[in-house]
């Protein structure tokens, strides 16, 4: 995935070391967009999670995301976060309220989460947050190619020095048909994998 952007990413820590900006850049085999973040579980409810996932993966065909803009949390001038704009997520949004509906239905998430989805790929963190406005500028509104969903990883994330660590607990295929007749899913197997 991070391919797609690595020339954006190397200009980005240029212009960061020219202006002194001290960046803690992610590691790019942790990049990824967070759908829904449920916070610690016990094992059980692991299990029941990965069983809605992928209940909910088999109704989505695989789809494209477009990884466009540069941005930070909370804003450019009192960044601690840094990420990229993940557009054409409509089939993104749509996964999500799905997966979210399952998951309050089996009791797994309190209630869905009224907040706007704003997916990005998170490629930097600040210490002590400052201006970075001139640093990003350059970049936004810039497309930086797309990436082809196939499935969707359930992760946990452990907290390990200065960056979380993802172990993928199951990985669901996005099996269902583009074009589904009248909504209604082609009936597939489940392909749940653990790892």
């Amino acid at each position: 995935m991070a391919d797609t952007f690595l020339p954006t990413l190397k200009k980005l820590k240029i212009n960061a070391d020219r202006r002194e900006i001290i960046v803690k850049w992610v590691p790019t085999d942790n990049y990824h967009v967070t759908i829904t973040f449920l916070g610690d579980r016990p094992e059980d409810e692991v299990q029941k999670v990965a069983e809605a996932l992928a209940s909910v993966c088999q109704n989505f065909a695989p789809f494209d995301l477009k990884i466009e803009d540069v941005g930070a949390f909370s804003n450019e001038h009192d960044a601690r976060v840094l990420w990229l704009g993940v557009q054409n997520k409509r089939s993104l949004n749509e996964f999500k309220e799905a997966l979210d509906r399952e998951l309050v239905e089996k009791n797994l998430l309190p209630q869905i989460e009224e907040r706007a989805f704003s997916p990005h790929l998170t490629f930097g963190r600040l210490r002590n947050p400052r201006s970075v406005k001139d640093m990003i500028s350059p970049f936004k509104r810039k497309s930086f190619g797309k990436i082809h969903v196939t499935e969707i990883v359930l992760y946990e994330s452990t907290l390990q020095g200065a960056f979380p660590v993802y172990k993928p607990l199951a990985r669901c295929k996005l099996t269902g048909s583009a074009d589904l007749a009248d909504g209604v899913p082609e009936q597939t197997d489940i392909d749940i994998t653990f790892t």
